[in-house]
């Protein structure tokens, strides 16, 4: 099995990556589709996308544009990961991707396994939990642009696709693999499309990878990924070398507005030296990053990295709005990220989805190996050449001391040393 991924974020590529390398499969992330020919060793290949928040005729058109390139890469199995709290609008962009990838693929059927019980995302009776909390009752239910506002998957997809949508139940998931198989075989004849797997632990996602790896598709969040990682029979038997230490400082970079990455942001305060971004100027002073990176190169020098950061409280519910104001953001945040490489920087530490793709596209890099983990979903990332290394953080992941954390990470050589197979 060649196993081919197409993730809707960066930060998202990035904990599937991490989860698949974790548990035996050689890795290579890809950022653009204008690439050579992939290593042979490789096991899985993840195509990083932004279609989680464009229209849905983009997400459709850039999706299938990355399954034609894993399936010339010779990929027999292909994973569409979306984020454990689903996030979506009620016009896409996982039921429209989902649909076409499946026409594509000739596919009728396919399940949907957001869960990532190792963070706190489970299924029961086909309602996404985040913790003990339903999602619609979770600070998800005020994320600006994609605000999860009911917790029932089926309705959710339901708004998004008109194939049906069925269930499996958490009665029928404990009876094992086979019975799973049973069920989706009926369901399939029954014509049903999606079918959504209640999942509670990791001994529920080990027994769903068991049922569904005949299955040519698949959709989930990075859970699902761990089992059929784990599952995964073929040993790559080529040469290695160490990956060497990245020297230098570090910065860090914060776009995210979640909650989690607040009570970093909070940890981090009065440990480490810390700038808020002013959103309007932003959006109209062309002499802002200027201070900005003036302010970094200022700071470097401490023992904790310099940490730049936007919450976004400005965001006032006008989606225009808010979206200019992202992307100014995200301007600022590229702009600054050029203009450090310039000053050698080379590790960077990123706290948000739009964030991490900002940076990727300013650093120009366009693919990447998987180091180890620092938290459950945020490995460490190294550019191909090994100029670069990176932890590429989703909003809503990481521990309460992720960015001091990852730091001292950085800096243990015993922690970073990673192990690949020479091209």
């Amino acid at each position: 099995m060649r196993l081919g991924v197409i993730a809707d974020d960066f930060t998202g590529a990035t904990d599937i990556a991490g989860f698949l390398q974790e548990y035996g499969m050689a890795t290579v992330l890809y950022n653009t589709l204008n690439q050579p020919e992939v290593p042979s060793w490789v096991d899985a290949i993840i195509i990083s996308l932004k279609i989680r928040s464009c229209v849905p005729h983009i997400a459709i058109s850039e999706a299938l544009a990355a399954l034609e390139f894993l399936m010339n890469a010779g990929c027999d199995r292909f994973y569409y990961k979306y984020c454990s709290t689903f996030d979506s609008t009620p016009q896409g962009n996982i039921g429209p991707v989902g649909d076409a990838l499946m026409q594509r693929l000739n596919v009728s059927t396919t399940i949907v396994c957001p869960a990532l019980p190792v963070n706190g995302r489970t299924v029961y009776q086909g309602y996404l939990f985040v913790g003990s909390e339903l999602l619609s009752d979770s600070p998800m239910r005020f994320h600006p642009l994609n605000p999860m506002t009911d917790s029932k998957l089926s309705r959710l997809l339901g708004s998004q696709t008109k194939k049906t949508c069925a269930h499996i139940f958490h009665a029928d998931i404990k009876q094992g693999a086979e019975h799973i198989a049973a069920k989706l075989s009926q369901l399939k004849n029954e014509g049903a499309a999606y079918v959504i797997l209640d999942t509670l632990d990791d001994s529920d996602l080990d027994v769903i990878a068991r049922a569904t790896e005949t299955m040519k598709f698949v959709t989930g969040g990075s859970g699902l990924a761990i089992a059929i990682a784990k599952g995964h029979r073929h040993a790559t038997e080529h040469p290695v070398h160490q990956l060497a230490p990245v020297d230098g400082p570090t910065v860090i970079l914060s776009g995210s507005c979640s909650e989690r990455t607040k009570e970093q942001l909070a940890y981090y305060k009065g440990k480490g030296p810390m700038f808020r971004l002013d959103a309007k100027r932003c959006m109209g002073d062309t002499r802002y990053p200027d201070e900005v990176i003036t302010w970094i190169l200022n700071h470097g020098s401490q023992k904790l990295a310099p940490l730049v950061f936007a919450i976004k409280e400005e965001m006032d519910g006008d989606n225009d709005a808010d979206k200019n104001i992202g992307t100014a953001i995200e301007h600022v945040f590229a702009t600054i990220t050029d203009a450090l490489v310039r000053h050698k920087i080379r590790t960077f530490i990123v706290a948000g989805g739009e964030t991490s793709g900002a940076v990727a596209k300013a650093l120009h890099l366009d693919a990447y190996v998987i180091g180890p983990f620092i938290d459950p979903g945020v490995p460490w990332i190294y550019s191909l050449d090994t100029t670069f290394q990176l932890a590429l953080k989703s909003g809503n992941f990481g521990s309460i001391d992720f960015f001091v954390k990852a730091q001292t990470f950085a800096h243990d050589n015993q922690a970073r040393k990673v192990t690949l197979p020479m091209t």
